[in-house]
């Protein structure tokens, strides 16, 4: 993802925001919390990448329905792995490190807003159970999850720009 991008956004607000509402638009609307958070990132950057996209999919409520880690945070985690993650193997351990930087600020944010890493933990329910997921998305849980999700992809969008800001100072 080119980060030279994002300096067609005004500020760093607009940026978040305009990426934020997107990926609580394609949630709420579409499902798939994982592909919403991929999927606005792609939009921003203008790029198509259908693999990266699909790769995202099996991440629904709590890695394949099973209510384990949200399937937001994973998407924030994919988007920041293309950004800053390592590129090949024989860069070792220091490429990984440098990947997983932004990636744990986006998992100890999470942990922290939310007291939980895990899908069945912040919905309270079990998403693969038919009934019991449409109790929880008849009493507002797809407003719940778009929320987490939006607010996901604000966090690693201000990572970006931030980064971006950084880049450019240089």
């Amino acid at each position: 993802m080119d980060l030279s991008k994002l300096d067609r956004y005004g500020n760093r607000a607009d940026f978040v925001e305009t990426v934020r509402k997107r990926a609580y638009d394609y949630d709420f609307k579409c499902h798939g919390c994982s592909q919403a958070v991929v999927q606005s990132f792609l939009d921003v950057f203008e790029e198509d990448n259908a693999p990266l996209f699909m790769a995202a999919s099996p991440f629904a409520a709590g890695m394949s329905m099973t209510g384990n880690n949200c399937g937001a945070l994973i998407g924030g985690l994919m988007v920041l792995g293309v950004v800053f993650g390592r590129r090949r193997m024989d860069e070792g351990m220091e490429g990984i490190i440098d990947g997983i930087r932004p990636a744990r600020r986006l998992v100890k944010h999470f942990q922290s807003r939310f007291g939980t890493l895990n899908c069945r933990d912040l919905t309270q329910t079990d998403l693969a159970d038919p009934v019991k997921a449409d109790a929880y998305f008849a009493g507002g849980g797809l407003e719940t999850c778009a929320g987490i999700t939006g607010e996901v992809t604000a966090f690693v969008a201000g990572l970006l720009y931030d980064e971006r800001a950084k880049k450019k100072s240089k």
